[in-house]
């Protein structure tokens, strides 16, 4: 499986590969995460270039909603307190922020949710990863992403939205995985 910014390999034995990104600073705020109760994979190993993760056997929350479009209020509000959670553990002098919390991100496991790709993680403003959330679903998913932003602003918290919505919009047009067309819409957003 490919990602935007990271490719994963099955290992057959329970096991996933993921290269890209750091996997050490990575793999450090995971286990930071899950020592305080978050839903995270378990860190099995390290390798050059790479981390050996246990396997989260279910579909993504996106792949779910494909499937179960009238599931999406329930699924977005899940997103919305996964954000919450997140966000009440304290890390850098902030609060912990994943920076690409979105429906590909999180794993629906036979245990709840599970979320992955934590190559953006770091300190801060929790406005900022609300905002950021809220403006990747606005931009990157179609219609069904825009009823989803609609959702989760709602639930996440408006004001947040807005508090964070200027710095969201600056990480996101720095982020060389955005599309093009991604840009302008984010672009527009922040201009309106």
């Amino acid at each position: 499986m490919r990602g935007r910014a990271s490719h994963v390999i099955d290992l057959g034995d329970g096991t996933v590969l993921r290269i890209g990104g750091d996997p050490e600073r990575e793999a450090k705020v995971m286990e930071h995460a899950r020592g305080h109760g978050f839903p995270v994979p378990a860190v099995r190993e390290l390798r050059d270039g790479g981390m050996v993760l246990e396997r989260v056997d279910g579909p993504t929350m996106a792949e779910h909603l494909g499937r179960h479009p009238w599931q999406l209020a329930r699924q977005i509000r899940l997103l919305a307190d996964l954000h919450h959670r997140l966000h009440a553990i304290p890390f850098d002098g902030g609060s912990l922020l994943h920076l690409d919390l979105h429906p590909e991100n999180v794993m629906l496991g036979p245990h709840g949710p599970v979320v992955i790709d934590w190559t953006n993680a770091r300190g801060g403003d929790p406005d900022t990863d609300v905002a950021l959330t809220w403006l990747i679903l606005e931009t990157s998913a179609g219609l069904p992403g825009r009823l989803a932003a609609r959702i989760f602003r709602s639930r996440a918290g408006d004001e947040a939205v807005r508090r964070g919505l200027a710095e969201a919009a600056r990480f996101r047009l720095a982020d060389v995985n955005v599309t093009a067309s991604e840009k302008d819409r984010v672009r527009r957003i922040r201009g309106a």
